[in-house]
């Protein structure tokens, strides 16, 4: 009897052990199991393509394309480069809210447009001044020889557009408003046409178009955007992106600045480049380059943030806008 106890007890005894070990691994696989899920869920799968935006006159975005260095980098992740082509910033932003595009270069007032409108945008870095680049002109034949002399006349405004907010500022320089003029609201494409066609009598433009009109003497400068604001371009994402990729958002930024270092030691072969990827000619970009060049890419400081906050300011003030807001609430910290 006392051996038939023992036996039993031992029996017993393994059938516990047994069991605290299956519960024991199955409480571990479960814990791993579920760190494995968190894991995937806070760091999600590479996208197979990245949507980049650029415009056609711009030669930050076009160099980096033109270079083909963001590709070189992001094969061997197995991560395609899309580049989708825009004639001027709203559009872009357009695209942007629908989810079209990731991640784009634009002037100072299609954020603020975007951000009014709810569009959940991201400032991820900022450019050189590009205000020198722009100016407001008019036939180099036309009696208007002053900016003043606007006063009654036919203006172009690109809407929703860095040259829309120049406008305003250049207007304000000699105490005129928008109820002075005739403002004509066109896209850039058309509004160069507009102005070619002698159906506007001034038009607010920047490079490389200025530039070619320059190189021609067919247009005479008003005002250039140098003499009234700082302006600069930013490059924008979707907060989806920023968030689930910000180690992608980094690669695109250091690619773009590895171009741009380039640049500044090969202003010839960048013109070539530029000429090749756009529609304007070789010599435009050279004079272009050569005469107001505004490389760079640099984080988002509060000298920035404070530049972009007077834009939203006026565009409210003038009723632009639908409602204010913080620039700041809405910069990648990465």
């Amino acid at each position: 009897m006392k051996t038939r106890r023992y036996v039993l007890l031992a029996i017993a005894t393994c059938f516990l052990t047994w069991l605290l070990t299956l519960g024991g691994c199955s409480s571990q696989n479960r814990s791993q199991d579920n760190s494995s899920q968190i894991a995937q869920n806070s760091n999600p799968s590479k996208p197979k393509v990245i949507n980049i935006g650029h415009q056609n006159g711009t030669p930050g975005l076009n160099l980096l394309k033109a270079r083909g260095l963001l590709e070189k980098r992001l094969a061997p992740q197995g991560i395609q480069v899309k580049w989708v082509s825009f004639q001027g910033g709203p559009p872009m932003m357009e695209a942007m809210a629908a989810n079209g595009i990731d991640i784009g270069n634009v002037g100072n007032l299609p954020p603020v447009f975007a951000q009014a409108g709810g569009n959940p945008i991201v400032y991820v870095a900022a450019t050189g001044s590009n205000a020198g680049a722009q100016a407001i002109i008019v036939p180099s034949s036309s009696p208007i020889k002053t900016l003043a002399d606007l006063k009654g006349k036919k203006l172009a405004i690109q809407k929703g557009t860095a040259l829309q907010y120049f406008v305003l500022k250049a207007l304000a320089s000699v105490k005129l408003t928008l109820k002075d003029i005739q403002p004509v609201y066109l896209t850039i494409p058309d509004s160069t046409t507009a102005f070619e066609g002698g159906n506007i009598d001034a038009l607010p433009i920047g490079d490389p178009y200025l530039a070619s009109r320059e190189l021609n003497h067919t247009a005479h400068v008003l005002i250039r955007g140098s003499d009234v604001a700082p302006q600069r371009s930013f490059y924008i994402a979707t907060q989806n992106f920023t968030k689930n990729h910000p180690d992608l958002v980094k690669v695109i930024l250091e690619e773009q600045r590895n171009a741009e270092e380039w640049a500044k030691a090969n202003s010839n072969e960048v013109a070539k480049l530029l000429a090749q990827q756009t529609k304007y000619k070789l010599d435009a970009w050279e004079f272009s380059l050569k005469q107001r060049p505004y490389f760079g890419v640099f984080n988002m400081t509060d000298e920035f943030v404070a530049e972009q906050q007077q834009v939203v300011d006026l565009f409210y003030k003038q009723k632009l806008i639908p409602k204010t807001f913080q620039v700041k609430d809405a910069i990648w910290k990465p």
